[in-house]
């Protein structure tokens, strides 16, 4: 899931404003601590200038991963608190909780060596400095990499959402201009049929308006999607023909929004409207073990009547496949001597939020 985003107050600030701390909460970044640690770890024992000593290496092991545990579960159980601080507060709040639970920590630790049968020759004041010194040089540092990885992250995302934005911005006025004229010849004819225009053509740009990185349910994607295809078909008669075979489809399932309109839009745009005759739009759509498969065909339009246009929508879905999916998703087209397709699959994620 996403880290929350803010928008900058406008200041100049050493950290980026907006871009908050991760919450340690998840086992991926608890393996990334417990790495660090041991990187840590490992470059401590190599520098000692001494031979290397396997029995410091698996002692001091030992305490540091417990101690980074232990530190990562009181940021992660102080999170919703730091993050009321701001985002810079964020930063900083981790960072002092993180020292004191070390410097707890390693007290502890250092009154019970002596129980433990364990030398430990600094003093208690001693050893926890010690402690205190390489916890915050690690920390330092493993901040600065999350800041920097984080920021780019929210740029991406910040990225995505305006294209997004571009790209609807782009299509909207013809789009709507098209349904406006739509719904106005049918009103005289089909009172009933304009109002349900009317509705769908409001239901499409309120999907629209949603943000670019939140998932939503398949089932409602699937409707706008429908709804979309309505809207054209109503404007282009028995020139556009659909056939929906997308009854394995779970419906449950997640789904980034305005993934499949702007490839439906290709496909009327590209391969029905510039038909004289038309064509017909297949959409199919299956599980495949914890994929999700939606694949679209359309004709392929005239020799010299296709227009430029594929790339910036095609381009924009796959930027946020790879944001959202990492490399578990991916956007591909083929085409035959007929007809052309674009194959889209993404993670089979529950909703949650029922």
């Amino acid at each position: 899931m996403a880290e929350p985003l803010e928008r900058s107050a406008g200041r100049d600030n050493a950290l980026p404003a907006g871009v908050y701390p991760p919450s340690f909460c998840t086992w991926k970044h608890l393996l990334a601590v417990a790495a660090i640690t041991q990187l840590s770890v490992l470059l401590i024992a190599i520098g000692r200038g001494q031979v290397f000593d396997w029995s410091f290496l698996f002692s001091t092991s030992v305490f540091a991963q417990w101690m980074a545990l232990f530190c990562a579960s009181g940021v992660c159980f102080l999170t919703s608190w730091t993050h009321r601080l701001g985002p810079r507060g964020a930063w900083v709040g981790n960072a002092v909780v993180i020292l004191l639970l070390a410097g707890v920590f390693a007290h502890a630790a250092w009154l019970l060596s002596g129980d433990l049968g364990l030398a430990v020759s600094d003093s208690a004041a001693i050893f926890v400095f010690n402690t205190l010194l390489a916890v915050g040089l690690v920390t330092v540092v493993f901040s600065r990499y999350l800041l920097i990885r984080m920021r780019w992250k929210a740029q991406l995302i910040a990225e995505s959402e305006a294209r997004v934005q571009a790209l609807q911005a782009r299509i909207r006025p013809h789009f709507l201009f098209n349904s406006l004229n739509t719904i106005a010849s049918l009103i005289p004819v089909d009172p009933a049929g304009a109002e349900a225009a009317t509705e769908d053509l409001a239901d499409i740009f309120r999907g629209s308006m949603r943000r670019a990185d939140r998932l939503i349910s398949l089932e409602e994607e699937l409707r706008l999607a429908r709804q979309y295809l309505d809207m054209e078909r109503r404007r282009l008669g028995d020139r556009l023909a659909v056939v929906w075979r997308a009854e394995e489809l779970p419906p449950g399932a997640s789904v980034l929004p305005l993934m499949l309109q702007p490839l439906l839009e290709n496909a009327v745009g590209h391969g029905v409207q510039p038909r004289p005759a038309g064509g017909e739009i297949t959409v199919y759509g299956r599980a495949e073990g914890d994929n999700i498969v939606i694949t679209i065909g359309n004709p392929l339009a005239p020799k010299g009547a296709d227009k430029p246009g594929h790339g910036l929508a095609l381009q924009n879905i796959r930027e946020r496949l790879k944001l959202a999916f990492g490399g578990r998703a991916s956007l591909i087209t083929n085409q035959d001597s007929e007809r052309f397709y674009a194959v889209l699959s993404f993670p089979y994620v529950e909703r949650t939020d029922h």
